[in-house]
This record gives C-alpha cells, sequence and structure tokens, in this order.
C-alpha cells in the first residue's frame, strides 16, 4: 500500500482531536480541570461510556480525553469536538502535517457519522457524497438540529466510507500526528495515549502510544513507541474494503504486524 494513499480511519481520527484539545491547553484557551458536559445533542452511539450517562453529567477535559483514546468513546469525542471547535480541530489536522487537510473539512463528529451513514433518511447521504465542502457544511447544520435517529443495532450493512463518509489521512498523515503529539512533550498527553498500548512490547520501549480504529470496512491501529535510548518507532496499519466481510478476522493479523515490527525494532537495536 502507498503510505501516501488516503484511506479511512475510523475511530483513528481522535487523534487530531486530542490534537486540537492539547493546542488549546497549551495556548492557555482552557485547561485540563475544565469540565465538558454529556447532552443530547452530543450524545452518540458506542463505542464508549457516556453515551448512558444522563444529561448533565460533567467530566473533566481530561477525563474526556482518556475515554476518547483508551475506550474510544465517541460521545467524549463529540464532546471535545464542539467544545473546541469543528474549526480549531480543522487546523489541528493542517498544524499535524496532513498532506491535504481539505479532505477532512468538514471535520464530522461520531453523531453526523452514524446519522449520514445508517440514518432512515438516506439523502443526506446522497448529497454529503455528492457536495463540496460548503455544500456538506450546510448539510452538517441542518442535521444538527434533528435527533439521533440512528440505535446502534442499526449499524450493519454495506461500507459506508466508499461514499466520503468517515475521516480520511494517509499512513504518512497519521504518522504525522503521532509525531506532533509527541514533540507536544505534554505529560498529560503522553499517559493518555499509553494507558490502552493496543499490543504487548519488551521492555526496550518505556512509551508505548496507540490509537487505532474500527467500523464495517475499516480497520485502523497506529502506534509510537519511544525506546529507553529515545530511539522512536512509528507503526501505522491501515486496512478498508467495501465489503466488511473482507476484515471480519483481521484484528488479529493488525496486532500482530505491530508487534511483530516492535519486535524486530527491539533486535536490531540490541544487535552488536
Amino acid at each position: 500500500m502507498d503510505p501516501h494513499a488516503p484511506a479511512p480511519l475510523a475511530s483513528a481520527f481522535k487523534l487530531y482531536v486530542l490534537h486540537a484539545v492539547a493546542d488549546a491547553v497549551r495556548a492557555g484557551e482552557l485547561t485540563w480541570d475544565d469540565t465538558v458536559t454529556v447532552t443530547d445533542a452530543t450524545r452518540s452511539l458506542p463505542s464508549g461510556e457516556l453515551q448512558d450517562e444522563p444529561d448533565g453529567t460533567r467530566v473533566t477535559i481530561r477525563e474526556a480525553a482518556e475515554k476518547m483514546i483508551a475506550i474510544s468513546d465517541n460521545t467524549a469525542a463529540d464532546m471535545l469536538i464542539q467544545h473546541v471547535s469543528r474549526e480549531r480541530v480543522e487546523a489541528a489536522v493542517a498544524e499535524a502535517g496532513h498532506h491535504d487537510p481539505g479532505l477532512m473539512r468538514p471535520f464530522l463528529t461520531t453523531r453526523e457519522l452514524f446519522q449520514l451513514g445508517w440514518g432512515a433518511d438516506r439523502a443526506p447521504a446522497r448529497a454529503w457524497r455528492e457536495g463540496d465542502e460548503s455544500e456538506r457544511r450546510s448539510l452538517l447544520e441542518r442535521i444538527g438540529e434533528l435527533p439521533l435517529d440512528v440505535e446502534a443495532a442499526d449499524v450493519a450493512g454495506p461500507a459506508v466510507w466508499p461514499d466520503g463518509i468517515d475521516w480520511f489521512a494517509s499512513a504518512a498523515d497519521t504518522a504525522a500526528v503521532h509525531h506532533a503529539l509527541h514533540e507536544m512533550d505534554d505529560p498529560t498527553v503522553r499517559a493518555i495515549l499509553a494507558e490502552n498500548p493496543g499490543i504487548r512490547t519488551d521492555g526496550a520501549w518505556q512509551h508505548v502510544a496507540f490509537k487505532g480504529g474500527s467500523s464495517l470496512g475499516v480497520l485502523t491501529g497506529s502506534w509510537l513507541g519511544e525506546a529507553t535510548d529515545g530511539t522512536l518507532l512509528t507503526v501505522v496499519v491501515l486496512m478498508s474494503s467495501e465489503d466488511p466481510a473482507d476484515l471480519a478476522s483481521a484484528q488479529r493479523d493488525l496486532v500482530g504486524l505491530a508487534e511483530d515490527a516492535f519486535r524486530l525494532a527491539s533486535v536490531r537495536a540490541t544487535a552488536p
């Protein structure tokens, strides 16, 4: 696969949300201890936990970011996007080195993804597929006023990413956002990304940052490891198919590829 070819990310897009949040913290515009609130307007579908919390539930920015990365909480991601603004996340896409930030504009929330991909009214999906950026923004304004008419059980059938309903970046872009987050040198960001490393590694690695994602026809994994001598290793695996059945048993292969890459890098680093 061409490392510069755009592909659907599924929940790996949340790296860009984390970048936008961390940048706002660095700029003094918010703190990790500020709070965001669960509302019907930001409530999404699983994965996650916050979608089951009652209206008015408050969590800190840090807690929402932890849930967004460690358990891929969709509602947490949407709350953070709303808090820092869609435009701030779109700016983060460019700042993090995406080769074509226009592919991410407008930047979808997960709630919008579910509405477009599996809503009972299929007209918005067609309008998204055929629309330019301005038309897509107008479409999101309209569906943002509607209740979420999709349940978790409705998320089935063919993949929707071929219609442009996902977040798109290349493997090189995904590696770049990992490096951008690493270079922020923020201990909170570092801890958030390492909470769920996604793979088993040996003692050669003092830090492993991870974010993966899955949706119908999409499976992704991305890691940045820091060895005890400071050497960095980035591993990105992006899988997609128009037929979700093609990836039904690919999770083990994806993890195996990443573990093999880290194991090989460890051997090379310790070789005489």
